[in-house]
């Protein structure tokens, strides 16, 4: 049945090409699952619930990139990423494990996006124009954290920020009293420490 489905929205894709409609000549295609068991198809996402399926063509999942020819990890995005802004590699892979389990296609309820859950206005301020694309979504939130355990001057503070928002650890001065934030700064620091204590610890299927 979803096979049919899918068969059908790829026509639609193409017939619409053809015809010279609006629709994008290469997009990557996004499936939502109902209560009920239907699935359905996208070339445009909106809202909750949608996770990243393939291309069109059908297959090189958006979470590979190729360096000479060789696919790419999240640990090795990671790494790169971390030497150029001079952050620990380890906690940007805590956070994007407590985030989305390394799910580059995740999108919560609230509408945040990717790796490491950027909200659309985050992601804006930040310029990043692909929030599920890995390597954007990563530099982007390594920007954010970064930028946050600057202007607190402490790993808690920042992380209760990067969950609650700013202007809740403002209202509060101190981590909000939200069961939600702070199980979420203490998940994170038991992944930083697993993380730094475990060097071949990886957090894409690690």
């Amino acid at each position: 049945m979803a096979r049919s489905m899918l068969t059908t929205f790829l026509g639609l894709l193409v017939t619409s090409v053809v015809l010279g409609t609006s629709a994008p000549v290469e997009a990557d295609i996004y499936v939502r699952t109902h209560q009920d068991g239907r699935k359905e198809f996208t070339n445009r996402p909106s809202g909750p619930g949608w996770v990243f399926h393939m291309t069109e063509s059908g297959y090189e999942p958006v979470i590979r990139f190729a360096v000479k020819g060789q696919p790419r990890s999240i640990d090795d995005i990671v790494s790169e990423i971390a030497e150029k802004f001079a952050i620990d590699g380890n906690l940007v892979k805590a956070i994007i494990k407590a985030e989305s389990n390394c799910n580059a296609s995740a999108v919560s309820s609230k509408g945040a996006q990717g790796l490491m859950q950027l909200m659309p206005a985050t992601a804006k301020n930040l310029n990043v124009s692909k929030p599920l694309d890995p390597r954007e979504n990563i530099i982007g939130g390594v920007k954010y954290i970064k930028g946050l355990m600057a202007s607190y001057g402490d790993l808690k503070l920042a992380l209760a920020a990067y969950n609650a928002g700013p202007g809740a650890v403002q209202k509060y001065a101190g981590i909000p009293p939200y069961r939600e934030t702070i199980n979420y700064v203490t998940k994170v620091i038991r992944y930083y420490k697993e993380f730094k204590d475990d060097p071949k610890l990886r957090v894409a299927g690690g």
